[in-house]
Parts: structure tokens; sequence; C-alpha cells
């Protein structure tokens, strides 16, 4: 599975990731003696690569838990629902996560401590209380800046050096707990939001089992400063024909490219952009092209579908702008 999922040049967080194959063999039984600790996210690449990461940390995975409005694809077969069948460990679908049905389900599975990797909830005291050991976040930013639910968008568009990936304790406040790890990597001038979020699980990957054993050694991390840090909110499929220059139009683009694709009229109709460039002087590459007051943006690869877990045709996904 993991050779599958890191062949991949581009990680999307839209959480709609089957398998390609049922895993081979009996289903796994796994230590006994092990600790428990239970798993938080989405059936993404992201989420799935920190998931088997934590499998090769020297735990024992008490069970997962998703969240049921996320996408249509959580409530069928999935990647975390193929995983909990191998393991033989049940998959909580939670509505509501700090409902009283929800909490008294993630309450028998009887973690240590939980790791949160992409989850649209916010955790309330009851549930943060269950696990003697806490919740541990994995949050793919340089926090506390770019706290929120799309930060690898967000730091492609305001054109940061770099990004990176951190590992905190959860507080009641969205990504605001004390950190325990974090780790920086460069954007790349054509980076993409796939291949970033890549590179920055990557890097979590390699962090994993340390900081699950610090947190269930009890390590209590190091507070934040959040009036330091920024908060970026969700985002649509943004037009890139209603903005300001090339450059920016360019970076919203590749921000947007695989999750939540940018949009621009083309020839008189809607079109998603997958692809574009910025013209240099004498360019002739091929392609419909956008002008700017800084210059032109050749748009090298467009389609007529959202690309996001909505699936719809140009002009009809609800995250249209």
């Amino acid at each position: 599975m993991e050779e599958w999922l890191w062949a991949k040049p581009e990680f999307r967080m839209v959480p709609d990731l089957r398998l390609p194959i049922p895993a081979p063999g009996e289903p796994v039984t796994q230590a006994a003696d092990q600790a428990p600790v239970g798993f938080v996210g989405f059936p993404s690449d992201y989420s799935v690569a920190i998931l088997l990461a934590l499998l090769r940390s020297g735990v024992r995975l008490a069970g997962i838990a998703t969240s049921l409005g996320a996408n249509p694809a959580i409530a069928g077969e999935n990647a975390l629902s193929q995983i909990a069948d191998h393991l033989r460990v049940p998959l909580l679908r939670l509505a509501r996560v700090n409902d009283y049905d929800s909490l008294v389900a993630l309450g028998r599975l009887r973690t240590q401590l939980f790791v949160v990797a992409s989850f649209d909830q916010i955790l309330r005291r009851k549930a943060l209380e269950l696990p003697p050991h806490g919740w541990v976040n994995v949050h793919p930013s340089l926090l506390p800046s770019y706290r929120g639910p799309e930060p690898i968008y967000w730091a492609i568009v305001n054109g940061e050096p770099e990004s990176g990936i951190s590992f905190q304790r959860v507080a009641e406040r969205i990504d605001a707990g004390p950190l325990l790890a974090q780790v920086r990597v460069p954007i790349r001038e054509d980076d993409t939001s796939g291949s970033l979020t890549r590179r920055v699980t990557a890097a979590g990957r390699a962090q994993t089992p340390g900081v699950i054993r610090a947190a269930l050694d009890g390590e209590p991390g190091q507070p934040m400063d959040v009036s330091r840090g920024s908060y970026y909110t969700s985002i649509g499929h943004r037009r890139i024909d209603h903005v300001g220059s090339a450059i920016q139009a360019d970076r919203m683009v590749r921000a947007g490219n695989p999750n939540m694709l940018a949009a621009t009229a083309c020839g008189g109709r809607l079109r998603y952009v997958l692809r574009a460039q910025v013209a240099t002087p004498g360019d002739r590459s091929p392609g419909p092209r956008l002008e700017f007051p800084d210059g032109q943006l050749v748009l090298q690869e467009t389609v007529d579908r959202c690309g996001c877990h909505h699936g719809e045709p140009v002009g009809s996904c609800p995250h249209d702008e």
C-alpha cells in the first residue's frame, strides 16, 4: 500500500481515496502488548500516508474515526474502511464528533492517544479528555502561521518561500495547541498543492514515530503564541480572470491543483484550469491567453469538470465563486 501511495507524484486532500486492490492474505491481527492509539482523518492521500506512518511507529491501532458529511465516499468503501477491515478495527463515521453517542463510541476504543491528520470538526473539552495522553494533530504548515483548513493552498498563493508540517497537542482553539515537532519544507517555483503536499507529508512521515513516543511519554509540547501567526479560511474554485496580475493568477492555478481548481472565462465559457504559465517575452506557447497589467498567462490545460469531491460539470459546482 505504501509503495502504491508514494509512487504518486502529487498528493490530494480530496477525501475519496480507494486502494486499487484488496490487501492480500488473511486479515492482520495486531500485537496486544502495543500501546492502543486511535486515528482520526479522511480517506485522502495525506491522511492515509500519516496513518501508515502511525502503523509503523510501534503502536496498536485501536480504531479509526472520520467525518461522515465531508464526502459521499466516506459512507461507502474507501481507503480507511479497507484498512480498518484488514486490521479488524472499528471505523467510526461521525456526523458530530462532540455528541454523546460519538463520545461513547470513541471512548469504547480505549485508546491512550488519538492522532488527527485532516479533520473538519472542532473537538470540544469532553472529546479531548477521553484519551489519557490526549490528541496530536498533524497540520501541514509552520504553525502558528497558516492555521485553518487550507494551509498549503494559501502558502503558495501568498508566495511564501517555505511551508512545512507541525505536530501539536490539540486544544479547543483551532490549531492552537502546544508544538511537539515541526519540519520546514521549501516551496519551489513550480509547486502545485499536490507536489508540495507530498513533500510536506514525507517530512511528517519521518517524524511520526518519534512524536508518538514523545506524546505517549507525556511530553507537553511548546506553547504557541497564536497572535504571531495567521488563520486562513477554506476556498472554492477561485476566478483567476478577476485578479490583478499574471503572477498571482499563476499561483492560484498551482495552489488549486489538484484539490480545488481555479476557474476562468475561456472562449466565452467557464473552464477549470489544470496548468498554466506566465508568458515570457517572445513566448509563442500554444493555448489561450489571459491579459494582465504585468503580462500574459498561457492556459496550457483546462477541463470542464471541477475535480473536487463534487465532480460537477463546469459552472455547476457548489464551490464555484
